[in-house]
């Protein structure tokens, strides 16, 4: 769903359902079985911003299955592959490629933050779609801060009502920096009695400089929890902020953004 991206960093090996190991990829491991035919199951791994676990089975992705004729003592080569499962839901995608999206304007699926009426939470600047050769893929949107235009704070739009159980939440993003940038969660009434002013969690990631593009998966779940479950409206935020002795221009590129559960 959306344009493709990954960063699977790590294999979970199962031999006729019995567990092999977990593997940093490339890798080889050792199958130890019989001589004859056996079923491989390949589980694909991330590394998740927002949870204890420095790796852990990515939920989204399907395993990888297959049956092969093996004999002890030789080797083999596997090339998994893996898509996203049938009942993965994703309420957000932004690649800053429809339509309306174009470069040099600001996108319509991050918009910019004004404070809710308080003025030292707004953004001083907005983000805007550029092309190649600064894009990822197709369009990317970037922000520039610096000391003009010293605070940005963008969300995604629409809001959407995310579980705050044990259902896994994530959200994933391809990013370009030369600066640090937060992301993080908000949550805003949707009943029109209780006003429309937005909670804004503490940052779930605080994401360092980046020269290249990259890959990087953030579990929600940790930061959704600290919130209400009914009558709410999440969107999640990027910030940055520039400070004394920067560089002239702190820039942040982003580009396949999903939140998926």
């Amino acid at each position: 769903m959306g344009s493709a991206s990954s960063k699977i960093q790590y294999a979970w090996v199962y031999l006729d359902d019995n567990p092999v190991g977990a593997f940093q990829m490339p890798c080889t491991f050792p199958m130890i079985g019989a001589s004859g035919l056996h079923n491989v199951k390949i589980y694909p791994g991330v590394t998740p911003v927002g949870t204890l676990s420095p790796a852990a089975i990515y939920p989204f992705y399907q395993f990888y299955s297959f049956n092969i004729t093996m004999n002890q003592g030789a080797k083999y080569t596997f090339h998994p592959t893996s898509v996203y499962n049938t009942w993965v839901k994703f309420p957000y995608l932004e690649n800053f490629n429809s339509g309306s999206e174009v470069p040099g304007v600001p996108p319509s699926g991050i918009v910019g933050y004004y404070g809710d009426g308080v003025a030292a939470n707004a953004t001083t600047t907005t983000m805007i779609v550029v092309g190649s050769p600064l894009a990822y893929q197709g369009n990317s949107g970037m922000v520039i801060v610096n000391a003009a235009h010293p605070y940005y704070i963008g969300i995604t739009n629409p809001g959407d009502s995310l579980p705050n159980s044990s259902t896994p939440v994530y959200i994933e993003l391809n990013y370009r920096c030369n600066t640090l940038f937060s992301v993080g969660v908000t949550e805003a009434s949707n009943d029109p009695s209780q006003g429309d002013s937005a909670n804004i969690a503490s940052p779930t990631a605080l994401v360092y400089p980046a020269p290249a593009w990259t890959k990087m998966y953030i579990s929600l779940n940790t930061t959704l929890q600290q919130f209400s479950s009914a009558n709410y409206l999440h969107t999640v935020y990027f910030s940055m902020q520039w400070q004394q002795g920067d560089p002239v221009n702190d820039t942040l590129l982003l580009d396949n953004i999903k939140i998926l559960y």
